[in-house]
């Protein structure tokens, strides 16, 4: 091979491997902006569970019922599925935990 074609051979390699970095890059952006979001939708999640957890508190000191065995667990499971499907609709708190983690220096990936 003569020293043009050498050349012609390295700027493609260069080049292509410029490509490949620039697409690892828009990916793990992607992934990333994937895993906030979904850590923001839990922490919703896990808010709205509280709230319903000292609601359903409040609520059952003024109007005690009678309750059988598993009752407290039930209970505890359906405020869980409940909440799930508040946030899943959104209250606008996963949208502020979005932009607080994606603004949070320390949050970087690191694994590199």
């Amino acid at each position: 091979m003569d020293m043009i074609n050498t050349e012609l051979l390295k700027a493609g390699l260069l080049d292509r491997a410029q490509r490949t970095q620039d697409k690892e890059l828009r990916t793990d952006a992607v992934n990333r902006k994937s895993e906030i979001s979904k850590v923001a939708k839990e922490m919703e999640a896990l808010f709205v569970h509280e709230l319903i957890k000292v609601m359903r508190k409040t609520s059952e000191s003024i109007a005690p019922d009678v309750k059988g065995a598993g009752n407290e667990t039930y209970m505890s499971l359906f405020d869980m599925e409940v909440s799930k499907a508040l946030a899943g609709r959104g209250l606008g708190l996963q949208k502020a935990i979005e932009g607080w983690l994606e603004r949070r220096p320390d949050m970087e990936d690191n694994t590199k």
